[in-house]
């Protein structure tokens, strides 16, 4: 297994598109296709790759001027689910965010996601709220440590 980072003209971005519509949105009832989707330029996508095919994805959205950045769109095949690779993937994402000068990573975790944010080093920073029609939790890790 590796990790890229792609863009949208990259030959795995459709496939991406594909794992973020089938673990995050066909499970609720919606479709990737029925939404806006021209802000994933301005993001950076992390995926994991095995056998050339796309088995996981993290997005982190970029506010350099406030030196912190958003993780979005985290999701794994169920073929490697428990493996390790979302792990992996965060990591990925805070080395970047580490290297590009970002201070902290805040996430909406979904409810069942929580404890895998836990064990990562987020913390929850909100009450639950709606999104998506699911509960979530707003997490937060700092990336620096005295």
């Amino acid at each position: 297994m590796q990790i890229e980072i792609i863009d949208i003209s990259s030959p795995f971005y459709t496939a991406s598109l594909n794992l973020r519509n089938e673990a995050l949105r066909i499970p609720l009832g919606m479709d990737i296709s029925n939404e806006d989707l021209s802000d994933d330029k301005d993001q950076v996508q992390f995926v994991a790759i095995e056998d050339n095919e796309i088995v996981g994805i993290v997005m982190l959205v970029p506010h350099y001027k406030k030196r912190i950045g958003k993780l979005r769109q985290m999701a794994t095949s169920g073929e490697v689910r428990g493996k390790g690779y979302g792990i992996k993937l965060v990591k990925a994402l805070e080395e970047y965010a580490i290297k590009n000068e970002m201070v902290s990573i805040s996430l909406h975790s979904r409810h069942y996601a929580v404890g895998f944010y836990k064990k990562l080093g987020y913390e929850i920073t909100s009450s639950v709220f709606q999104e998506v029609g699911i509960n979530h939790y707003v997490m937060q890790k700092n990336l620096i440590t005295d």
